[in-house]
């Protein structure tokens, strides 16, 4: 068996487990049982002996039970368990490898893992990994096709194998970019991690902000007009409850957001009148969206909407997945359409912050002027950290904020005025969110990271909800370098045009296909239809047409060298009128070469070949000079 044929199983072999381990959510106890491929690959690469029947069988029985404890006890998770079990069984082949089955037993394995890992990850080196199986997979067909016919050691392989490699690629591509597309996913849930987040849930415990703004993971990725730049609070949940340790929302009754064509409409308004933003949302642990202002239209790939009483927009399906969606929204500030005694709420024992908040808009005449004077007072008087103790026993970690320690981050800010104004008779919300982001300039869009988790207030004055962020300037933040921002780039591209690729994308590069026809004044029944399925009729053309010229350049060179080049020889006969048939022997060929004229040189060229093919032996360097010269 040639090395490279052991060294491509072995690959393969690697591949498919390596892809499984790139996902990061296998249970490391589990993956103990692949280190066994390394020793029974070299025992392979040695050709030592096999385990034994018995041996592997009670391995292979063991292996079972252990799948069984591993589905219900070690991870209770079917889809993982499967997962283990593929690399245990690699590692078991390993050590028994005797036929080309067992080889192709491999292959399907390793094929196997690829697509199990394919629902746990959405890396882009995942797609490295696959073109590396798919090329090693074709080298390795190849091979196990010259194998049967006993014709391996002088063949070229590069040409079959580019060509191949390269239709199979072809094939993937357009078969990938065709498949319909289901909205939910083909396979139902899926189980990529989740992103934890803090602040997008029905109750907000007070400080849990703290950790995450330490967090540089990528939450979402935007495409904004540059001129929208200044101020980005992207808007998520509206709070109006505080029981003095954590926040709630109360209006949590949801309403079913209209479907019109491929948008959901929250509110009727003119395309002029909005800012649109294309967001690339990465699997968070909440149903909610984000969005500048106040989202009045969405596109998106989803069977229902829906919008709290506060505002707060939720997709269902949302939360197990990578999302991206486009949305148009209003950047003036929402009108008050609910009743705001929901936003009067004051938690008792709280005394002090209210004659606190009366001692600082003392003498100011309107709501607006008491809410500036709270939020400046605020930014000047108190210093921004992550850095906070714990209050003493007994001690509101909001009073111990404003009266002790003086320092805090957004969430202290934000409750503190938010308290102040209603204790001066002005309602008002908690808003939790993002603020700002990075521009990323070598994609085009903004960063917007864990870090970048923000709560801001808005207060109930003359008619609308205003927006008001009394938290101070933050340290600034390490700058990303450019090749990390390069290198997102790329990423952000292999999640948008393979891993995102969506109904919609389909319908686009249809619409794109199809601008020339529809154009063309005498083809007025040419439709979007139509060009769809002259597009699958010239794929399936042009795929069947290099088929067959590779298979016609293929026929010869799957010999080796002393049969191609006898075939070339009955070929050269042939088209000069002889009478070969594929039944004919070489003595039939050396007729009609006699017949023809060209008795010279053919004797001992035939002679050659069939010492060579049917004589036991080969050819020594003097005879093949001389027969490679012939003809």
């Amino acid at each position: 068996m040639p090395q490279i044929y052991k060294i491509l199983t072995a690959v393969l072999a690697f591949t498919g487990c390596g892809g499984l381990v790139m996902t990061g959510q296998l249970n490391p106890l589990m993956l103990i049982s692949g280190i066994g491929l390394i020793p029974g690959y070299i025992r392979f690469w040695k050709d030592m002996p096999n385990l034994s029947r018995w041996t592997i069988g009670g391995i292979s029985i063991a292996t079972l039970f252990l799948f069984v404890v591993d589905t219900l006890i070690i991870t209770g998770d079917m889809f993982i368990a499967v997962a283990h079990l593929t690399i245990v069984f690699q590692a078991i082949k390993s050590f028994d490898l005797k036929e080309p089955w067992d080889h192709l037993q491999v292959y399907f394995m390793s094929l196997l893992q690829l697509i199990i890992a394919s629902e746990l990850t959405r890396s882009a080196a995942f797609g490295l990994i696959f073109v590396i199986f798919l090329i090693a997979l074709v080298t390795a067909m190849v091979i196990s096709h010259f194998l049967k016919e006993g014709t391996v050691r002088k063949i070229r392989l590069r040409g079959p194998v580019i060509a191949i490699s390269l239709l199979t690629l072809v094939i993937t591509i357009l078969f990938f970019i065709s498949t319909p597309r289901v909205i939910g996913g083909l396979w139902g849930k899926s189980r990529t991690k989740n992103i934890k987040t803090a602040g997008f849930s029905e109750k907000v415990d007070f400080g849990s902000f703290g950790d995450i703004k330490l967090d540089p993971t990528i939450v979402m990725r935007v495409e904004v007009p540059e001129k929208a730049e200044g101020q980005l609070y992207w808007r998520g949940m509206m709070l109006d409850y505080f029981d003095g340790v954590s926040w709630s929302n109360t209006l949590k009754q949801k309403v079913r957001i209209p479907k019109s064509g491929y948008s959901f409409v929250a509110m009727p308004v003119s395309p002029g009148s909005v800012l649109t933003q294309k967001i690339f949302l990465e699997p968070l642990d909440s149903d909610v969206i984000f969005g500048l202002g106040t989202i009045a239209r969405i596109e998106i790939e989803s069977r229902a909407m829906f919008i709290d009483g506060g505002g707060a927009i939720f997709v269902p399906e949302k939360s197990p997945k990578r999302m991206n969606y486009t949305a148009y929204s209003i950047l003036e500030e929402p009108l008050i359409s609910d009743n705001t005694s929901y936003h009067v709420q004051f938690p008792s024992g709280l005394n002090k912050i209210a004659g606190f908040a009366r001692e600082i808009t003392k003498g100011s005449g309107t709501a607006m002027d008491r809410a500036l004077k709270i939020e400046k007072y605020l930014k000047a008087n108190y210093i921004y950290s992550l850095k906070t103790s714990s209050p003493p026993g007994g001690v509101n970690p909001i009073e111990d904020f404003l009266f002790n320690s003086r320092q805090g981050y957004c969430e202290h800010y934000a409750t503190s005025m938010a308290l102040m104004l209603r204790a001066v008779g002005i309602p008002s919300r908690v808003v939790t969110g993002f603020f700002g982001g990075e521009r990323n300039k070598y994609g085009g869009y903004i960063i917007v990271r864990q870090s970048n988790a923000h709560s801001w207030v808005e207060a109930a004055i003359d008619g609308r909800w205003k927006r008001f962020d009394p938290t101070p300037p933050a340290p600034l933040i390490e700058v990303p370098s450019m090749f990390s921002l390069y290198l997102d780039s790329m990423r952000m591209k292999w999640y948008r045009y393979v891993v995102n690729f969506s109904l919609s994308d389909q319908k686009r590069l249809v619409e794109y296909i199809s601008i020339p026809f529809l154009k063309i004044p005498d083809m007025p029944e040419v439709r979007v239809y139509g060009v769809r399925t002259l597009a699958y009729a010239l794929v399936i053309i042009i795929s069947a047409v290099m088929l067959v010229l590779l298979l016609r350049r293929f026929r010869v060179y799957r010999y080796e060298f002393v049969t191609a080049k006898y075939l070339k020889f009955r070929s050269s006969l042939k088209r000069k009128g002889a009478n070969i048939m594929i039944s004919s022997t070489p003595s039939d060929v050396m007729k009609e070469a006699v017949r023809l004229g060209m008795s010279e040189g053919a004797a001992d060229f035939i002679s050659l070949y069939e010492r060579a093919r049917f004589g036991g032996r080969g050819m020594n360097d003097e005879e093949k000079k001389r027969y490679r010269a012939m003809f």
